[in-house]
């Protein structure tokens, strides 16, 4: 706790022991209230932030996990006292509260360690490095609660298992009393006494089993009279075939009272010599109660974590006051009316003006206390991203001091507290000054207030003041330490609507407050024609001023409005672009697996077509050349038609247009070459270059734009005779081409097959007979992948290593 952050006076002005009240009234026990109540700011920034984020964690595992039972705190305090005396003992009942306390215990402690069971947090200060700080300080017992609970029985009375001697002692005493009723029925029904007993019963007496006899037939009973009844009627009386069997029964008693008496004892021995973590745990539940209060307040208020500052901007966003919101809360649908308090380092002091009842003063309270409540570690009843600047001290001077006792009138109270507060001030301070310089001529009142923002402001102190002085306003706008705050005030209700509005004064609005309290209208109008000129002037310029920053909010307003509208345009055309090449991209991976799929119906018919002229050469038959170049000569011409037809886009499948209708898969004539190809992307508008793949082996080829024709659908356009191709410069890049060789070194072995797969698929389609891959020799682990993977794949006919350099291998691809 650090002390002259606030002083009492200050501390009372903003209410802030009406706050920890509030929060007091949320805890489970007394001493978790009291605690509660003495809550005090910190000054020292880890301090707060670790405070800070251990009750913002505490508050996410409220809303998850529901709070612990607490109860058995305020009860344990005077037990836990007497066990260290060392012959006390607890009686049952007593045991019973201790068992609550310890059961708590455990209670709390499951709910603690559930913080374990989130995600962990490396960081040292984070708030489940709180919480589980906080719950390794805690050390259940909950064998010790259990035996508690089996030792006392019905009544607040020991159970017979609490030990075999008393089991026994208990047996002989049953055994004992029915051997006395029997003994007593049986006297009760003699002859020779009949008429001698008033009731036929049998009661007891100072714990000793007695018969009502009539007191004029006392004589006729022998025994010891222990009682008589109020009217005197009846004697009470123990017959002498009794006494023996009584004095029995006394003595089974004593043993029996001994022997709990022992039992209480050796419990109470072993709570004592556990004393040290029973104290200590109860004063983590007590922590733990006032910090769970606390998260009860700011769940039920909606508070945000702020961000802490030890200097710089204060930023409460939708800022409600918390005795406000604590209200409204109770009443559904009724929120507080939230504002938005920002204080600039370089305009540390604010000039507050505007319409009486408006909420100025609230503004004030507001401020003060979510600085203290952030102090205090605890989350406010703010929008997320607010700001809180972590101050040395807060002072505050809000409300009419006028003391008779101290002969203090109200000027004399503020200017004194004024005096005060200015010795203490600096850079690290927060002053919150209602009405400065009130409660004396206006003129002089002005001055004063004046002087004493100018002391501040040397100071470097961070201010907020109230005031309805047009001096006080002017030095806003026109010190550039200093801005005007206004409240605003609706002049055709004759309400405020408790907004602020930085960068303009305020307009008092008196006349127009008082006519909805009852004036005569003729009392009002007269007070119009007695206000001075020169202040209906300054009243004109305010609305004035207050009409053309609307006007210019409201047009700010909309230019953020189009500004968001042009966003989300542009947000939807990126979406689009973004789906396009997407779909795009899809298209040619699955061109990619027809074209390997065709391949591999190809390689088929293939090997049918060798398998069977093999087979009719071993069977002797005479197979011509001619029929067989002309077998595969039909499937290369069935299969190349088939490869064009899934190379040529889709008519209905979308594209992306591009200036001069260049599309990707679009099919073109290279005029300068005299072939066919498709065009592999869609051309940026400044690309110069175009790809395009050239006939069925996929040679690609890059050309300008001039030097391509489009074809059109469904049909070409009629070849013109071959011509010598134009000397036009081009340049061709044939995928795994002829002298290139694939560089895996360096690469994973999982990302170097997927390049070589890539590799070998455009070297296939390319026509090439063989790829060189470069793997190097490092440990022998991608040389041994890449020659498994080459074994394995359908067109790979074999490989070998240059004789050069062992760090290579050429694959011989199927001819």
């Amino acid at each position: 706790m650090d002390a002259g952050i606030f002083d009492g006076h200050s501390g009372a002005a903003l209410e802030f022991p009406v706050l920890l009240d509030k929060i007091a009234s949320l805890a489970r026990s007394r001493a978790g209230a009291a605690m509660s109540a003495a809550l005090r700011p910190s000054c020292h920034p880890p301090t707060v932030e670790r405070r800070l984020k251990r009750l913002s964690f505490l508050t996410a595992m409220l809303e998850k996990t529901p709070a612990p039972d607490l109860s058995g705190i305020d009860e344990s305090a005077p037990l836990l006292d007497r066990l260290k005396v060392e012959s006390a003992y607890l009686l049952p009942g007593e045991l019973l509260q201790m068992a609550d306390f310890l059961n708590s215990a455990e209670s709390a402690s499951r709910f603690l360690s559930a913080a374990g069971e989130e995600a962990p947090d490396p960081h040292p200060e984070s708030g489940q490095r709180e919480v589980e700080r906080l719950a390794g300080r805690l050390i259940p017992l909950p064998q010790m609660a259990k035996e508690l609970r089996r030792t006392v029985g019905a009544g607040n009375s020991i159970n017979s298992s609490a030990s075999p001697l008393l089991a026994r002692i208990r047996e002989d005493i049953a055994r004992s009393r029915q051997q006395l009723r029997q003994k007593l029925g049986a006297l009760l029904q003699r002859g020779d006494l009949a008429g001698a007993f008033s009731d036929q019963i049998i009661t007891q007496r100072a714990d000793r089993f007695v018969v009502p006899v009539k007191t004029d037939a006392k004589s006729r009973v022998a025994g010891i009279i222990h009682d008589a009844s109020s009217s005197g009627a009846t004697c009470f009386v123990e017959p002498l075939e009794a006494v023996e069997s009584n004095n029995q029964l006394a003595l089974l008693l004593r043993r029996e009272q001994e022997e709990e008496e022992r039992i209480l004892r050796e419990i109470a021995s072993r709570l004592r010599r556990e004393i040290t973590l029973l104290t200590d745990d109860r004063l983590c539940l007590i922590k733990l109660d006032c910090l769970l209060a606390q998260a009860a307040f700011c769940l039920r208020l909606e508070c945000s974590s702020p961000c802490l500052e030890a200097k710089g901007e204060i930023d409460l966003i939708q800022a409600r006051h918390p005795l406000l919101a604590w209200r409204y809360a109770a009443q559904a649908g009724r929120p507080a009316m939230p504002i938005a308090i920002k204080v600039k380092p370089d305009k540390r002091i604010l000039v507050l003006s505007g319409a009486n009842a408006g909420g100025k003063t609230a503004a004030l309270k507001t401020l003060g206390l979510l600085t203290l409540m952030a102090m205090c570690g605890m989350r406010i009843p703010c929008a997320e991203g607010s700001r809180v600047i972590i101050f040395r001290r807060i002072l505050a001077e809000i409300g009419d001091e006028q003391s008779l006792d101290l002969a203090l009138s109200t000027f004399t109270a503020h200017a004194g507290r004024l005096a005060w507060m200015i010795k203490q001030a600096d850079e690290n301070s927060l002053l919150l000054i209602d009405e400065i310089g009130g409660g004396t001529d206006p003129a002089e009142g002005a001055a004063l207030a004046l002087a004493v923002l100018k002391w501040l402001e040397r100071a470097g102190a961070y201010v907020l003041c109230t005031t309805h002085y047009h001096r006080l306003k002017a030095y806003a706008a026109m010190d550039g330490q200093a801005e005007n705050v206004s409240v605003s005030f609706h002049p055709q209700g004759n309400a405020p609507d408790y907004r602020l509005r930085y960068g303009l004064a305020g307009l008092s609005g008196a006349l127009e407050v008082s006519a909805g309290l009852g004036f005569p209208s003729e009392l009002i109008a007269m007070a119009r024609r007695e206000t001075d000129g020169s202040e209906i002037r300054a009243q004109a310029l305010l609305h004035q001023a207050h009409a053309a920053k609307d006007k210019a909010g409201e047009e700010l307003r909309q230019a953020a409005s189009l500004s968001l509208a042009a966003a989300k345009e542009r947000e939807e055309a990126a979406a689009l672009l973004k789906s396009a090449r997407q779909r795009q991209a899809g298209a040619l991976a699955e061109g990619k697996r027809k074209v390997r799929e065709l391949i591999r119906r190809f390689e088929q018919r293939l090997e049918k077509t060798l398998t069977r002229i093999e087979t009719a050469r071993e069977e002797g038959e005479n197979i011509p050349l001619g029929r067989a170049r002309q077998d595969l000569y039909q499937a290369r011409r069935e299969y190349q038609k088939e490869l064009e037809e899934t190379l040529a886009p889709a008519p209905e499948e979308p594209r992306l247009k591009t200036e001069g209708g260049w599309q990707s898969g679009q099919r073109v004539r290279l005029a300068h070459l005299n072939q066919e190809g498709i065009l592999l992307e869609t051309p940026r508008p400044d690309q110069e270059l175009l790809p395009v793949a050239v006939g069925v082996k996929g040679v690609r080829v890059m050309a300008r734009r001039e030097q391509l024709e489009h074809l059109e659908r469904g049909g070409d356009k009629e070849s013109p005779a071959p011509s010598a191709p134009a000397q036009l410069p081009v340049s061709v890049q044939a995928q795994a081409g002829e002298g290139r060789a694939l560089n895996l070194v360096g690469l994973r072995v999982d990302d170097a097959l997927e390049k070589l797969d890539k590799a070998l698929d455009e070297a296939i389609l390319a026509g090439r007979g063989q790829v060189e891959i470069i793997h190097g020799q490092g440990t022998g682990q991608l040389k041994k992948a890449v020659r498994e993977y080459l074994l394995l794949h359908p067109f790979v006919a074999g490989y070998q290593a240059p004789t050069r350099w062992a760090g290579a291998t050429i694959a011989q691809l199927k001819e």
